[in-house]
């Protein structure tokens, strides 16, 4: 067993762990909440040029990574499929850097498409579209129905993006895995771990917290025409959290019920206010520290409470183990 972090990489299906350890330069895994797709980054030494030659990966090839804190915890970051092999060198000499993608380059997921979805509800689209790329459907789907929904020559990733942030839903692809799920249902969860201001310069190494008041909206308006009444309705909603936003206008947009053009506005509002409170921390390697769990930032004064983390990054250097996470406000 080894003593402090170290990780496993299999690499078209050959645990190349052992042999790759001691060439490894670093190796960092970055890892999204919503509308991105996960990634991995492993850079190797490459004095006898093997990783030019024998060695080279190919675009498509499978690696797939877990991170060991050398305490018990322990982070499966998944499988990647290879997009950009790299080489480089100055005089600190040769180096290969494999850069994976959690999602596959050789799914259609990357393909633009033009088509419509008559009389389905969002779940149907989303597990359809979602099963069309050899994905399984997780995470709470609102009960949302549409008369018509058009992909405008948009990749699937693109579309089930915009179709979350148009129904107040989150979205991420990790590897077969397609989670799409409420908003509600992520933000204003209880703290998966807790972040001190007390252990800055221990395990806390840098952090910065902030808040905005430009660009945020304690309302929002929808302005649609009801099909039935075949006259324009106007909807609007509003975000507690903000007291002093301006109010954004929603116009242009195909929404075809009160219930549509609800989650439309809140949804809109949402994504928009979602840097109301907002910052970033360095930390000691913590496996703990993912996309979509929520942290407590307790003891930095008024900034304290629940944030959410919208991307992390895992790094391992000779150096030793960091994570580098980016926050969202979290609270309802």
């Amino acid at each position: 067993m080894a003593s402090g972090p170290y990780f496993s990489l299999i690499y078209q299906g050959v645990d190349i762990s052992s042999e790759l350890d001691p060439m490894t330069t670093s190796i960092s895994y970055t890892d999204n909440h919503h509308g991105k797709i996960d990634e991995i980054d492993v850079t190797v030494q490459d004095k006898d040029g093997r990783w030019k030659g024998a060695w080279k990966p190919e675009p498509g090839d499978t690696m797939t990574l877990t991170i060991f804190d050398g305490l018990g915890g322990i982070l499966p970051c998944g499988t990647f499929e290879m997009d950009e092999p790299d080489a480089e060198g100055d005089r600190g000499g040769d180096r290969m850097t494999m850069r994976g993608l959690a999602a596959p380059i050789t799914k259609p997921l990357r393909t633009q498409k033009s088509r419509a979805f008559e009389k389905q509800s969002l779940k149907a689209i989303v597990s359809k579209v979602a099963g069309e790329n050899g994905l399984s459907l997780e995470g709470e789907v609102e009960s949302l129905n549409f008369e018509r929904v058009s992909q405008r020559r948009e990749r699937d990733l693109e579309f089930l993006t915009r179709l979350a942030e148009e129904t107040g839903h989150y979205f991420s692809v990790r590897g077969t895995r397609a989670i799409f799920t409420s908003i509600k249902s992520v933000d204003g969860r209880a703290a998966a771990l807790t972040v001190s201001h007390l252990s800055l310069g221990t395990s806390l190494l840098s952090y910065r917290l902030k808040e905005q008041t430009a660009d945020t909206y304690s309302k929002a308006k929808v302005s649609y025409l009801d099909p039935n009444k075949k006259e324009t309705v106007e909807s609007e909603e509003t975000d507690s959290q903000v007291k002093t936003g301006d109010v954004l206008k929603i116009a242009g947009e195909r929404t075809e019920s009160p219930a549509n053009a609800k989650a439309l506005a809140r949804s809109r509002m949402h994504f928009k206010n979602r840097k109301r409170r907002s910052g970033s921390f360095s930390h000691v390697g913590d496996v703990r520290a993912v996309a979509g769990v929520t942290v407590n930032m307790a003891d930095f004064g008024k900034y304290s409470g629940l944030y959410l983390i919208d991307r992390s990054t895992h790094r391992m250097t000779r150096g030793g183990y960091t994570t580098d996470v980016e926050l969202l406000d979290a609270r309802k």
